[in-house]
């Protein structure tokens, strides 16, 4: 019996090792599609976050200017609440387009209208 697994060892230890090679070559793509999923995870929650400071900051820059120029326009008024939701939003360390911003501006004036 020892004489046959004299013979059979090296075999059987290729075996045990490729079997192991292809364990470990899973596990690593497992954890590559994790992470990925992960990162997708994490962007889209930053996103989210950053999409309602937005808003904030956009309602926060409307009633800013509705009160400190009311006697000026409209169009003077939302560059006003622009100035002030970009300065907002650089100093957070968000760099937003400022279609997007004045969007969310134009949101808050809209949300504004609609409660009044």
């Amino acid at each position: 019996m020892k004489e046959v697994w004299d013979q059979v060892q090296p075999q059987v230890a290729t075996v045990v090792v490729t079997l192991i090679g292809i364990g470990a070559t899973v596990a690593v793509s497992m954890l590559a599609l994790l992470q990925r999923k992960v990162k997708v995870w994490l962007a889209s929650k930053t996103s989210l976050a950053e999409r309602e400071l937005i808003h904030k900051i956009a309602s926060e820059a409307y009633a800013f200017a509705e009160k400190e120029f009311k006697t000026l326009g409209g169009p003077t008024k939302l560059s006003e609440a622009y100035n002030y939701a970009s300065k907002l939003l650089d100093n957070a360390g968000l760099n937003i387009a400022p279609e997007e911003i004045k969007a969310a501006i134009e949101k808050a004036v809209l949300e504004y209208k609609k409660a009044v």
